[in-house]
């Protein structure tokens, strides 16, 4: 399974400082993180490539509610068969974005998250997912420039953008992330309000005649997260140390209602300070994580 990985020059400086410090300035590594990056893991990583949260944090709706079509948009319907696990949501339902061919702009809005889950938090990452069916579908969003758009606001008029070129797509399930970056800090039109209660989804195609039915576009699953919402402990009994062979084991775990609806395939360790440091990071086969699967991950780092 394991494909590559490191002791990062950060983790390196760890040990430094906690080795030779009377007074270490840095606490030891105790909690791991997982992510969805595939990029080789070089000694200057100071993070996951695309990190995700393993608790449920905060579902702002939940892809059970029916967004409000405009433009080029019709209201959206439930999508029973194609959906998205995580945060623990067991509703199993998403929403299909419908269009009716008359705008490039396709626009699908529900404008009181408050009533339906939970209003934004500003002062958090957010995310959501949007499923493209084929080819012929991805092909559709505009070419060159913003083909989509989340608006995360108090109104229609005022809010926060998380943005995505068709490059930036791909077929299938994308997971359209805010990353480490929380929503306040996201581009900002007009003056958002304390209340963050509006969310839109905006496709831009190339033309206004394109045009698709259920199940070629789907959304589901907005939420957010906070830092601790990112972290697991290590399994009790570990590290595990041999002397002798320089070796020190690391065991992480994942119960079946944690990390679920991504396919997991990087890690890494990190400590407790307030901006935690990473140890070491590694990527392996890309392992799909469901509310059926358990999975331990097995770190072994070698001092030569």
């Amino acid at each position: 399974m394991a494909e590559g990985g490191v002791i990062t020059t950060t983790g390196k400086n760890l040990m430094i400082n906690r080795t030779y410090k009377s007074s270490p300035d840095y606490t030891i590594p105790s909690k791991f993180r997982v992510g969805i990056g595939t990029t080789t893991p070089v000694v200057g990583d100071t993070g996951l490539d695309i990190q995700f949260p393993i608790a449920d944090g905060t579902v702002n709706d939940n892809g059970d509610n029916t967004l409000t079509g405009t433009n080029g948009g019709t209201n959206s319907t439930d999508n029973t068969i194609t959906y998205k696990q995580g945060a623990g949501v067991t509703d199993n339902t998403a929403q299909n974005l419908i269009t009716n061919n008359t705008s490039v702009t396709k626009q699908w809005t529900i404008a009181d998250l408050a009533s339906l889950g939970n209003d934004i938090t500003k002062t958090e990452p957010a995310s959501l997912w949007l499923y493209i069916y084929d080819a012929a579908t991805l092909t559709m969003f505009k070419t060159s420039g913003t083909a989509l758009e989340i608006r995360l606001g108090s109104d229609t008029s005022n809010y926060f953008s998380i943005t995505r070129t068709a490059s930036q797509l791909a077929v299938g399930w994308n997971w359209i992330t805010t990353g480490t970056t929380n929503v306040e800090d996201l581009s900002e039109t007009g003056t958002v309000g304390a209340d963050v209660d509006t969310f839109e989804i905006l496709i831009t195609t190339n033309n206004a005649t394109d045009d698709w039915t259920d199940g070629y576009v789907i959304y589901d699953l907005l939420r957010q997260w906070a830092v601790a919402d990112l972290s697991g402990n290590f399994v009790a009994g570990y590290p595990i140390f041999d002397e002798s062979e320089k070796k020190v084991t690391l065991r992480y775990y994942l119960n079946s209602l944690e990390g679920n609806g991504f396919l997991i395939s990087e890690t890494g360790s990190f400590n407790t300070d307030g901006t935690p440091l990473m140890m070491d990071r590694d990527v392996f086969t890309a392992i799909s994580k469901s509310n059926t699967d358990e999975i331990a991950i097995v770190v072994v780092n070698t001092m030569v």
